[in-house]
């Protein structure tokens, strides 16, 4: 034990005095060499970073030069462009003007143009107006003047002629006026006034017929022997001087064929003249023959008959009716019409 003891501080005193190498300065030295070479890995990795940046800041001068080439480029084709915009701009603040001058043109041509053609409609319409007038106050045709009415109001809406708007009015009152006229319904009445004239064959005839006054078998003489004839004969001639019969007071008038058809005929052509008025729509001409038809069958035809009394009392029906029913005035349209056309007419050289 004493001698490992002299020797450890054997040792320690060499060590002290210099004379053996401290393991601790190898470790330093490995220290410093895995240092160096990790600064030499880190360097050469600092290295590679700076080139790649400088390869991409070379990049990024190469995308700057291009990117301020375009730049150029597009502010050159801005300038170009507001300068077009500038040009437009300019030529834009002279449309109004070139517009106006346009529609004066337009409005010129159209002048032109619709000259001749508002003069034709306006003839046009004013002869459509003439003839309702003419229709209704001559024929009474209430129907056929609304339409021509109608017509000349569709031709002066055809073109665009402010001259006519009060011509235009005018005529919307006189159609309302028009159309507010209640008709009558003239088939129906000629349809009854026909149905009349045919029935008139069986009305009964006031008076005794000469045929039913008579008598009314002659005796067989086909079988008789010619002193039986001559008697026969004789003795007929005899009763025919002298020969009674019961009959009624109010009809002992005797009434021959020719005067039986004859008294038919008449009233036959009294509803004939009734419904001719009608088809006229002439209202005196029409009540003054449903009048005359009712007279003539009080006069000459048995009232107690049923037809007869049914025929009067149709008569009556019929001649209540207004064949012509009071209608407005018209011709004012017209009227402003024609001034419109003699105001745009021409002056004479």
């Amino acid at each position: 034990m004493t001698n490992e003891i002299e020797s450890l501080t054997t040792d320690m005193t060499a060590r002290r005095t210099g004379s053996g190498v401290s393991p601790m300065w190898f470790a330093f030295a490995g220290i410093a060499l895995l240092l160096a070479i990790y600064a030499h890995w880190r360097f050469g990795q600092f290295d590679e970073r700076i080139d790649r940046i400088r390869r991409q800041v070379a990049e990024v001068r190469a995308t700057q030069d291009r990117l301020s080439s375009q730049v150029g480029l597009l502010t050159t084709r801005l300038e170009q462009s507001q300068d077009q915009f500038r040009n437009q701009i300019r030529a834009l603040g002279e449309v109004p003007t070139q517009l106006g001058e346009l529609g004066r043109n337009v409005a010129e041509l159209r002048a032109r143009t619709e000259a001749p053609q508002r003069a034709w409609v306006r003839a046009e319409a004013l002869y459509l107006l003439e003839l309702g007038a003419r229709r209704l106050n001559l024929e009474h045709d209430v129907p056929t003047a609304i339409a021509a009415m109608e017509s000349a109001d569709a031709r002066l809406a055809a073109v665009t002629d402010p001259a006519v708007a009060e011509v235009r009015a005018q005529l919307a009152r006189e159609l309302d006026g028009l159309r507010a006229v209640r008709l009558p319904d003239v088939a129906s009445i000629i349809s009854r006034l026909t149905a009349m004239e045919a029935e008139a064959e069986t009305f009964r005839v006031l008076g005794v017929p000469m045929a039913k006054a008579r008598r009314t078998g002659d005796v067989d003489a086909a079988n008789m022997g010619a002193w039986e004839r001559a008697a026969s004969r004789i003795a007929q001639a005899w009763s025919d001087l002298l020969s009674f019969r019961r009959v009624d007071p109010s009809r002992t008038q005797l009434v021959t064929r020719e005067e039986e058809s004859l008294r038919r005929q008449h009233l036959e052509l009294l509803l004939f003249a009734g419904r001719i008025a009608a088809m006229q729509q002439d209202r005196a001409a029409y009540v003054q023959s449903l009048e005359a038809a009712q007279d003539w069958l009080d006069r000459f035809f048995d009232s107690r008959d049923g037809a007869v009394a049914a025929a009067k009392s149709e008569l009556a029906e019929l001649a209540a009716i207004d064949v012509d029913p009071a209608h407005p005035e018209i011709g004012t349209a017209a009227q402003l019409l024609q001034r419109v056309i003699r105001a745009s007419a021409p002056a004479s050289p």
